[in-house]
């Protein structure tokens, strides 16, 4: 039995879907706190708790003279919308977001990889070693590989020494925590992929910033090849998949 969410969660996610999609438009006002709660019979706590979510994603905005106002999430939001963007209003994969969420990562993961390779100290390259080397011992175990390439991943952004990468490093993470089981399936190939990590190590070793470079656009582009597999067997079998996420 599914474990029911809280009234302020499950408000926010309702009201979230609704601007995403515009069915309540920018600049519409939000209605009072206490209408809202009265109107979907709820207490003013879930609704105070829903506005605040919205207000931190950007989605709505506190006026002069109290109230909120729906804002133009496209160009206020940050990536710490990006989780809400990831399906559609149906509840299905958004696979054009999802590809966009991969061309970034791997602009990033590529840049990412380089720099770590010029500037990463000996005791940071020892933790990406860390991390490889408990991969190789549960090389099958496709959910212990994910927690552990997440961890290689931010490891090599910090190593890098790029600040900016390191904040949307954490704001992309928030896609895999909460679609981790999904995107394990999607991204099983590069899980998978042992020696690259290992590579990107070598070449940091060596401060060879293009073969890091190089071996980390491989690993990325593994995952964009396999999401348009599983893109394009979806759309032939989404009817019969009858909207599980991510199902092929």
């Amino acid at each position: 039995m599914s474990k029911r969410k809280p009234l302020g969660e499950a408000l926010y996610e309702e009201l979230c879907r609704d601007i995403i999609h515009g069915r309540i438009a920018p600049g519409a006002n939000m209605l009072p706190e206490r209408k809202m709660a009265e109107s979907r019979g709820l207490n003013r706590g879930a609704v105070r708790e829903a506005m605040k979510r919205l207000e931190q994603m950007r989605l709505i905005h506190t006026v002069h003279g109290g109230g909120n106002r729906v804002t133009d999430w496209q160009q206020v939001a940050g990536l710490e919308l990006l989780p809400d963007l990831l399906v559609n209003e149906s509840g299905l994969p958004n696979f054009a977001m999802l590809r966009s969420l991969l061309e970034m990562r791997a602009s990033m993961a590529v840049d990412a990889a380089r720099l770590a390779a010029q500037r990463a100290e000996p005791e940071a390259i020892q933790l990406l070693q860390e991390s490889v080397d408990r991969m190789r011992k549960r090389p099958n175990d496709v959910e212990y590989l994910q927690s552990e390439v997440q961890a290689f991943w931010g490891q090599l952004v910090r190593s890098a020494g790029n600040q900016v990468y390191v904040m949307a490093f954490n704001s992309l993470s928030l896609c895999w925590v909460r679609y981790g089981a999904h995107l394990r399936h999607l991204l099983s190939d590069e899980l998978r992929a042992i020696n690259q990590y290992q590579a990107i190590i070598d070449a940091c070793r060596k401060r060879d910033t293009e073969r890091a470079a190089k071996h980390a656009a491989h690993l990325v582009q593994m995952a964009a090849e396999q999401i348009e597999k599983v893109a394009s067997g979806y759309q032939q079998r989404q009817s019969v998949n009858n909207g599980d996420l991510f199902a092929i």
